[in-house]
């Protein structure tokens, strides 16, 4: 998975993966805690408000 790759969600639907991360602890420091429930046993896609009813999402290796 690299940035700009949409990933199909149960709670979003269709989202624009914003970044890649390694480390999901840094990824809540940037702000990505919104969960989204997709599941494939290699990443987790979290999202991140940047303004009414906008988000980024990031993908987090497990």
């Amino acid at each position: 998975m690299k940035a700009g790759d949409y990933i199909y969600t149960p709670r979003f639907c269709s989202v624009k993966i914003k970044k890649v991360y390694k480390d999901e602890g840094q990824a809540r420091k940037d702000g990505f805690y919104e969960p989204t429930y997709y599941k494939d046993g290699q990443y987790k896609i979290y999202g991140k408000h940047t303004g009414t009813n906008t988000m980024d999402f990031a993908a987090i290796q497990i």
